[in-house]
């Protein structure tokens, strides 16, 4: 084979793996929170809107089903991974079970199929996200360590939906992981940002310029950072609300509880600012009602 021959071939080879990357990429962003624009998709993948809905299509097709609310934006419901709730192991202890059955039986090649797809997708996918996970944090724990900056690249704001590269001074992880607080050198703030929503962290070779700056205060469960707990929310929701404030909010579990109606559920909570629930309760603005805190009802009227 000659050498021309032999770059085509690689070349093909690169080109399908960087597709099959960025699939994975697309399954991950779709399920971190909240829904994504075709454009905030584009711009993390690096490619154009058009090849976007491609990426929608091929992943209805391997069995993935991509969701679009009211506004336009797109997710894959976090219930999908939790539908088969195993691990590697019992997935392969499972199959080894039901192989016993027999191959003539329908029921069992029907449940072995759907026990070979999430191995060969769901797990994939959710190893590929762990791993670059497991990679951001180490980065920012030497960070921490060794008091270096970092840039946070491509970091993706929830609430301007935008996706820039952030110069920050890392101080340390809150209580469950799931953000770091930091110094953003730009702004002259301590800001906490979400680690699902880092792309990479760029360590850099500059030391910590800012430490004077640096202060650390415990967030609420809505994720907001403030001197002190001075404000309470009340409210009670429908079920519906109820399910996705446990999932977006984790912590805001040990402060709900049943209401006196069926179906109905009261959350109540100090927290430092009030556009972290205000943002939630205007969502679903039918099905809640406000308890309490006339502050917090004048600034939803």
């Amino acid at each position: 084979m000659d050498d021309l021959n032999l770059l085509g071939i690689k070349t093909i080879i690169m080109f399908n793996q960087h597709r099959i990357y960025r699939v994975f990429q697309l399954i991950n962003n779709l399920r971190t929170k909240p829904a994504k624009s075709p454009r905030t998709l584009a711009s993390l993948l690096e490619v154009s809107e058009r090849s976007v809905y491609r990426y929608f299509d091929l992943l209805n097709q391997i069995g993935f089903e991509v969701y679009k609310t009211s506004t336009g934006h797109f997710y894959i419901e976090a219930d999908f991974e939790e539908g088969i709730p195993f691990t590697v192991h019992e997935v392969d202890f499972l199959t080894k079970m039901v192989s016993t059955v027999g191959k003539k039986s329908t029921m069992a090649q029907s449940v072995l199929q759907k026990i070979g797809h999430y191995t060969e997708h769901e797990v994939a996918a959710r190893n590929i996200f762990e791993a670059n996970l497991g990679k951001i944090m180490d980065q920012l724990s030497v960070a921490i360590q060794e008091k270096k900056q970092v840039m946070l690249i491509k970091y993706f704001s929830a609430s301007s939906e935008t996706i820039v590269d952030r110069l920050v001074e890392p101080m340390q992880f809150t209580d469950n992981y799931e953000a770091v607080s930091a110094f953003e050198v730009s702004s002259q703030t301590n800001k906490y940002f979400n680690i699902e929503r880092i792309s990479e962290v760029k360590l850099l070779d500059s030391d910590m310029q800012f430490e004077a700056y640096h202060e650390f205060f415990k967030p609420d469960v809505f994720g907001f950072q403030g001197k002190e707990m001075d404000k309470v929310v009340e409210f009670e929701m429908s079920l519906r609300a109820y399910l996705l404030l446990k999932e977006e909010y984790p912590m805001s579990r040990a402060y709900i509880k049943p209401a006196e109606t069926e179906n109905r559920f009261v959350f109540k909570a100090r927290v430092q600012a009030y556009e972290g629930p205000a943002r939630f309760v205007r969502g679903f603005i039918d099905e809640i009602s406000i308890v309490g805190d006339c502050n917090f009802k004048e600034l939803l009227s």
